[in-house]
């Protein structure tokens, strides 16, 4: 079975649980606000529509109307952010970071004027279309991403233009690849699992913009439940020892880079000496190997546990600040982590913490972060900073259980400028990442870094 068929197929199990599961929230949410109800006060940033004043009797019917959910969209009475990165400085174009920026921001621009132009459910099902699309290109950016970093040229294929009906990055030989597994292990690794990287780090940023209501359901909830689905794919596939393609491709240059992505680097991490070759079946797989396949099948069940996932972006406390919350997997250069992720949202404050524990063959490492969007020292200043410590295995080394501290700093500067109308306005922007040996979602750099980044923002309500 293709990896895009077992895709499809759960998507077609979770999509529908997930819309039922949704549908009748909303209908007992309808016919518990009742006539007293004015717009189901919120901490979002989108203002609800008035609810009749004549109690709807049908509410708890089955039904997929969703015009008074929390997925319809609504005036706003802040602006939003769409960042894009121009310069990522020393890396090179596109970095993983500044991709997945661009992407997100594009993607929400189109959907914002798709909901303006047409019905909810329309634009839901085209999202939909949009979102499979775009799902293996990102993919397959990620991947790149990682080969462009080494110096090493390569083809992002992500439309299945090919017998196998799978997404590729080709163009590379095999001499310069296995070069790069014998030098760069950790580097190596991390081209497997860089596509899954890739995507798990979108969620994140989707998630926090819909935690902190800087993003409406109706823009942000298919593409971010594709894509969760899109990760649990990669590891869930490996319970059902299922195969991805296995026969390589007779020109080196037509070849996937790594063909399974979760094979390939579970063998690789298990046996870096070993004669070599791309494409990595199931039945290749050692005995110990096949227990790491299933450890990161189980593990990846976390993901379910995201309440962003079944339709709600948050619970509002009795201070009337917003708090959410999500549990995560994915793989590292070294081996695995599960994350524990918390958001929170005040009038004048937005903040992302997590708690991360990565496992290689011998031992737990863990590692925090906290991270602060928007923060308004300045009318026209606004700033975003993150701090990132951890503990990660020496030298990134899959069998060790020796480990080293280390830590990364990441602010964005935003200078605000005004377009002549209160509804658009653009920032400058200039970043600044330090960072320490060790592995960082979206930092190309494993080693010791210090990089910049120049870009802009628009700003529209």
């Amino acid at each position: 079975m293709k990896r895009n068929v077992f895709l499809a197929l759960l998507l077609l199990l979770f999509l529908p649980a997930a819309a039922v599961s949704v549908t009748l929230k909303i209908a007992d949410e309808q016919q518990a606000m009742g006539a007293s109800e004015e717009g189901g006060a919120s901490l979002s940033n989108d203002v609800v529509a008035p609810v009749s004043t004549q109690k709807d009797t049908s509410a708890r019917r089955f039904s997929f109307s969703l015009e008074n959910s929390p997925f319809a969209p609504r005036e706003r009475t802040s602006a939003s952010e769409y960042s894009f990165t121009l310069i990522d400085f020393p890396g090179k174009l596109f970095a993983m970071r500044q991709a997945n920026e661009g992407y997100l921001n594009l993607y929400r621009l189109g959907v914002r004027e798709l909901n303006k132009i047409t019905t909810l459910k329309a634009s839901m099902l085209i999202q939909c279309g949009a979102s499979l699309l775009f799902l293996p290109l990102m993919h397959e950016e990620g991947h790149r991403s990682v080969l462009t970093r080494e110096g090493i040229g390569s083809v992002s294929s992500p439309y299945f233009f090919n017998k196998e009906l799978a997404a590729y990055v080709n163009g590379v030989r095999d001499a310069e690849l296995q070069n790069l597994r014998d030098t760069k292990l950790p580097v190596y690794i991390r081209m497997h699992t860089s596509g899954v990287e890739a995507s798990y780090a979108l969620s994140l940023r989707s998630n926090a913009l819909l935690s902190w209501n800087q993003e409406a359901m109706s823009v942000l909830w298919i593409e971010y439940f594709m894509r969760k689905a899109d990760i649990f794919s990669y590891y869930v596939m490996g319970l059902f020892k299922t195969d991805a393609v296995t026969k390589e491709e007779q020109n080196e240059l037509n070849r996937d880079i790594v063909g399974h992505d979760i094979y390939g680097a579970i063998r690789h991490l298990h046996r870096p000496d070993m004669e070599f070759y791309r494409y990595t079946s199931y039945d290749d797989l050692t005995g110990e190997e096949k227990r790491f396949v299933k450890r990161a099948g189980w593990r990846s069940l976390v993901h379910l546990v995201d309440p962003v996932l079944w339709g709600k972006n948050g619970f509002v406390t009795k201070s009337g600040s917003k708090v959410n919350f999500a549990l995560g997997y994915s793989m590292a250069p070294f081996g695995d982590f599960i994350d524990q992720h918390f958001w929170w949202a005040t009038q004048r404050l937005n903040m992302h913490f997590y708690l991360r524990e990565y496992e290689n063959r011998q031992t737990w490492f863990p590692a925090a972060g906290v991270e602060f969007s928007n923060l308004n020292p300045f009318k026209w200043l606004l700033v975003d900073v993150a701090l990132h410590g951890w503990q990660q295995p020496k030298n990134l080394d899959f069998s060790t259980a020796t480990g080293l501290l280390g830590g990364a700093v990441d602010a964005t500067l935003k200078y605000k400028l005004s377009a002549g109308s209160e509804n658009v306005s653009f920032s400058l922007n200039a970043g600044l990442t330090a960072k320490t040996q060790g592995f960082l979602l979206e930092e190309m750099a494993l080693g010791n870094h210090v990089g910049l980044r120049f870009g802009v923002s628009l700003w529209l309500k």
